[in-house]
């Protein structure tokens, strides 16, 4: 392996855009993320309908076609 043609890595702290701190090493000076595990839905726990967002009433409107159907 060639000597010192690999960048230096540096042990930096990351902001999101949550407010949330998150450490890790980057070869970056500056680095910011909009989504991490304690703002992004899946690592909250919210799962399945309560991801679904429904401002049509499609959901509704399906429940009701297919009431007391299995599918």
């Amino acid at each position: 392996m060639k000597e010192k043609i690999h960048p230096e890595m540096k042990f930096l702290t990351v902001k999101c855009a949550c407010g949330a701190e998150h450490k890790f090493y980057t070869t970056k000076e500056n680095v910011r993320i909009d989504v991490c595990s304690s703002c992004h839905p899946l690592y909250k726990g919210l799962s399945g309908a309560s991801l679904v967002i429904d401002t049509e009433g499609r959901i509704e409107k399906f429940r009701r076609k297919y009431k007391g159907k299995q599918y």
